[in-house]
């Protein structure tokens, strides 16, 4: 305490002032005198025991920030008394606090970036390690035609995949990254609908899965139509993939004045009730899941929706699954 200039400077004029006193009142009188001295001698120790109180209390603070800066949980130090320690107590402790929360949150992006970076890996190994496989095969020089051509086919296929898989990735990468700039204009739901469906044709035509569409022709929303496309897509893909063959596929697009809504539901079995709420859970295949599933695709239509202020709801629903894309409405 006695080091601090502040304190020396005040202890010093506080002296002068003393001395000054006691002179003055001994003139007047020896009693004005010892009772100037008496007063002064009072207001120094208290003074003195008021300061020392204050480096205490400080000090306190000082050990409190160490330790919180050593790693340690941020106590509660608020004070709801009036004075100025109250008022530093009460804003070290928010500050402390939010620190301490980005600090967790710190540790769980890390820990989800350790987890994510393992599952791609490990989605990423399989195919690659069939390509790999299939070209070697390939290279052989006495392959029949026949096998060279259902190589071919399997490479292919492995290729599409990892394509699909990194392009996925990356378009979720850039949404969790805020570098997505979402459209609004306005999109009619029939073609909406119309171009989630068109790459799936083949793929519904090879397993007979038939497709009804029912959407108001006047039917508009006004949103980013391609992002739009790609979430409605990753829903109709799963549950294309889910669906025995001949089974039936529905679209039903409707709008009310709160929100246009897409009802995708199929004849796959259903949901089982263990998956249902880790559906749109990153990298996570459900029990139905087929082995190159990546669980990613319904993560990402997801996160699609929730950026433009959607959601996405899934439950059972008769031989099936029943998915609900919400779109909340816009003024045109």
């Amino acid at each position: 305490m006695l080091r601090n200039r502040e304190i020396l400077l005040f202890a010093a004029f506080c002296l002068g002032v003393g001395v000054l006193g006691v002179i003055v009142g001994f003139v007047l009188s020896p009693a004005a005198g010892v009772l100037a001295l008496l007063l002064w001698a009072v207001l120094c120790a208290g003074y003195g025991v008021f300061t020392r109180w204050r480096y205490r209390q400080i000090a306190a603070l000082s050990a409190y920030l160490s330790g919180v800066y050593g790693g340690g949980r941020a106590l509660d130090i608020r004070d709801n008394t009036e004075g100025e320690l109250s008022v530093l107590k009460n804003d070290l402790y928010k500050i402390t606090i939010t620190l301490q929360e980005q600090a967790d949150q710190l540790a769980r992006d890390k820990g989800f970036l350790a987890d994510a970076l393992g599952d791609i890996s490990h989605q990423l190994k399989t195919p690659l390690t069939s390509a790999l496989v299939m070209t070697d095969l390939l290279a052989d020089p006495t392959l029949p035609g026949d096998r060279r051509k259902d190589f071919l086919d399997r490479l292919t296929r492995q290729l599409e995949r990892i394509r699909w898989l990194v392009g996925a990735l990356l378009k979720m990468s850039r949404l969790d990254a805020g570098a997505v700039t979402l459209q609004k204009a306005p999109v009619e739901l029939s073609d909406l609908i119309r171009k989630a469906l068109e790459p799936l044709g083949i793929a519904m035509e090879l397993q007979g899965v038939r497709c009804d569409v029912t959407c108001p022709a006047d039917a508009r929303w006004v949103g980013d139509e391609a992002w739009t496309v790609q979430a409605l897509q990753n829903i109709l893909k799963n549950c294309v993939e889910q669906m025995p063959k001949g089974g039936v596929l529905r679209v039903r697009a409707e709008r009310d004045p709160l929100a246009c809504r897409i009802t995708v539901e199929d004849t796959g079995g259903g949901i089982a009730p263990d998956d249902l709420p880790h559906l749109f859970e990153r990298f996570y295949r459900g029990k139905s899941a087929g082995p190159e599933s990546a669980g990613i695709g319904l993560a990402l239509a997801q996160a699609i929706v929730t950026e433009q202020g959607g959601r996405i709801t899934a439950e059972n629903h008769g031989p099936g699954a029943r998915f609900t894309l919400t779109l909340p409405n816009a003024v045109v």
